[in-house]
């Protein structure tokens, strides 16, 4: 899969989101930032990027993923203390 293709999956399932993607092949790296995860869990905000890549992680065209999931306040405060 392409980054490109990543990206538009998750904002079709999330469009008020944030998407930075990063990898090759079927192993990606997502960075999720989005107001609907306000009020969730970690386990239920990375439950609903799952649901929107479901499709092509059953079919093996993507493989690995692994994510960090922020609503915008908390990604800029992991920006502020990462910068």
């Amino acid at each position: 899969m392409e980054i490109a293709e990543v990206q538009d999956l998750i904002k079709a399932a999330l469009p008020d989101s944030e998407v930075i993607v990063s990898g090759e092949g079927c192993s990606f790296t997502l960075v999720v930032v989005s107001e609907s995860f306000a009020g969730l869990n970690t386990v239920k905000r990375q439950q609903r990027v799952l649901a929107a890549v479901s499709e092509p992680l059953s079919t093996g065209a993507l493989h690995a993923v692994s994510m960090k999931v922020y609503t915008p306040d908390e990604w800029r405060a992991a920006q502020a203390v990462a910068g």
